[in-house]
């Protein structure tokens, strides 16, 4: 009875695993198949293509993401706490589940801006939020949420990219610390980190 869903799983993840190393535009529908010990015809019977799979796929995981990083940004603890804490959940959720992580952050480029994900579990839009948030009571001064969140993304994905292709090693949970105090920094924050 569970074998279906296991079946599916499979299906999803060797897709996830090539559209992170290929892209979206060079996996075929016999590239899954072939990974995942299947017929061609049993992703058929999940997904009308494999762009409408990718986008399915991506817009669940980034919103399960999201909600993860929505529940830090927007949680307990004073600003300047919640920012440590948001940096370990990029780099926890990397190292629990890297194939996802790499699927999300090297195929989002994938699809077309008319299939936006929604602003809530958006991280890019969590983050000017919570920069807004910061310059709205008093803990930054910053001209511009925007800009203020794309260097903070920076901050934090360039290392998961450089580690993706092997020139970092090790845990990336093992470096958050050192990437929040880069962030606090940039964002002109001077209160030590408090885990």
């Amino acid at each position: 009875m569970a074998r279906p869903t296991t079946k599916l799983e499979g299906i999803e993840r060797a897709a996830m695993q090539l559209f992170s190393r290929y892209g979206l535009a060079k996996v075929t529908i016999r590239d899954i198949a072939r990974k995942a010990h299947c017929a061609e015809g049993a992703l058929y019977r999940h997904y009308d293509s494999k762009e409408k799979m990718a986008w399915i796929l991506f817009s669940r995981e980034m919103g399960r993401f999201g909600e993860r990083l929505r529940g830090v940004l927007q949680g307990s603890g004073t600003w300047i706490e919640r920012i440590p804490k948001a940096v370990r959940i990029f780099y926890h959720f990397y190292d629990e589940d890297p194939v996802t992580f790499r699927f999300i952050l090297l195929t989002q480029h994938d699809f077309p801006e008319e299939r936006p994900i929604p602003e809530n579990v958006n991280p890019n839009d969590l983050v000017v939020r919570f920069i807004r948030e910061g310059i709205e009571t008093g803990q930054l001064r910053h001209p511009d949420p925007a800009l203020a969140a794309c260097m903070v993304l920076g901050l934090v994905l360039q290392p998961a990219t450089m580690h993706i292709y092997n020139r970092l090693k090790g845990s990336m949970l093992d470096r958050a610390d050192s990437v929040a105090e880069a962030c606090m920094k940039v964002l002109g924050v001077d209160d030590e980190i408090e885990a």
